[in-house]
């Protein structure tokens, strides 16, 4: 009972600062005196936070999400070794993750899928994929064909880091900063980390997901369609770039499961 409770309390924190802002009223709870105890609660929650971006993106791609101030930590992506899977590759990430705290783990696209890999290897509280997919049954159909005829085998690494209005269109954007961010993203990484992340996407094979898995997904997302994704979150008219130009519904998605 106090557990829920408490809860109740944080979620009414968490409503107060999204309608009013970290001050709010003066006759809010916030000046109740008890800002001061969900703040600590929601230090602990934050600090036990694990971030991991999408492919070819590092922690800015974070930097429009609202953490209240603070300030979670972020996985580091590390070069994939020779003929390496993507379990073993997620097993040799949690080496930056301290498994003793209640973890969250919190992944955008590709990222969304290592998380999934990642929980099974380690106790987690909750998973959060935003604009990924948890089961090998959401990918398109396309996808399938592309593994199956080893299409990119035909690619040359050097030319996936190019951008190009191709890109920008199933990324879903189209403010020239946005497209910026993403050329900047694909020049900064290293072509054949794309390739080997792109056929480990096409790859997995994953049927089952825990129950702790949060899933939020724009309804306009091109890579993975929304028609396809199951039990999810929607953020309306989101694409797959939504954790920039739709920070702001996403940080209050994020609220609300966090204090669940």
């Amino acid at each position: 009972m106090i557990q829920h409770m408490q809860y109740l309390f944080d979620y009414a924190y968490f409503f107060v600062i999204s309608v009013f802002g970290r001050n709010g009223p003066k006759d809010s709870l916030l000046s109740a005196g008890y800002s001061l105890k969900v703040t600590k609660e929601i230090k602990i929650i934050m600090n036990n936070i694990y971030l991991i971006s999408g492919l070819g993106a590092d922690e800015s791609v974070f930097r429009n999400i609202d953490f209240l101030g603070e300030h979670p930590r972020h996985i580091t992506w590390i070069d994939p070794e020779d003929n390496e899977s993507l379990e073993d590759y997620s097993k040799r990430l949690i080496e930056q993750v301290d498994s003793k705290n209640e973890l969250i783990l919190i992944g955008v696209s590709f990222g969304g899928i290592i998380a999934s890999e990642m929980a099974k290897h380690i106790p987690v509280k909750k998973i959060i994929i935003i604009s990924s997919i948890k089961s090998s049954l959401e990918k398109p159909f396309i996808y399938r064909i592309i593994s199956f005829m080893k299409l990119l085998n035909l690619i040359p690494s050097c030319l996936l880091k190019i951008y190009n209005p191709i890109l920008a269109y199933f990324f879903g954007i189209s403010s020239l900063e946005d497209k910026e961010l993403l050329r900047n993203f694909l020049s900064r990484t290293d072509g054949k980390f794309i390739k080997w992340a792109l056929k480990s996407i096409l790859k997995w094979d994953n049927q089952k997901y825990s129950n702790n898995l949060i899933h939020i997904h724009g309804t306009n997302d091109r890579l993975f369609p929304f028609r396809l994704i199951g039990q999810a979150v929607p953020i309306a008219d989101g694409g797959h770039f939504m954790i920039l130009n739709k920070a702001g519904e996403i940080s209050l998605k994020l609220r609300e499961i966090l204090v669940k």
